[in-house]
């Protein structure tokens, strides 16, 4: 059996099969336990878009903007 390198451990084993031993460093998380980050959805950011459209006087010609500003507002509201 191979020698495992210092400051990693195996996060899957050899078999006789041939598959291969893959290592991560001590203290990298899983893939199951990374954090996710919640993303808004369509419905939020529309909603928070018709109120910045709303709030600026129904400024025609200001969609995108007001759609970009949303979702900005509505991720940094769910990162915290």
């Amino acid at each position: 059996m191979a020698k495992t390198p210092r400051n990693t451990i195996p996060t899957s084993t050899t078999r006789p099969s041939g598959a291969t031993t893959t290592l991560r460093p001590v203290g990298a998380q899983t893939p199951a336990t990374t954090k996710t980050t919640k993303q808004p959805t369509r419905e939020q950011i529309a909603q928070r878009a018709h109120e910045l459209w709303v709030k600026n006087g129904c400024k025609h010609g200001q969609d995108e903007q007001n759609w970009l500003e949303a979702e900005r507002q509505l991720k940094a509201e769910m990162s915290r």
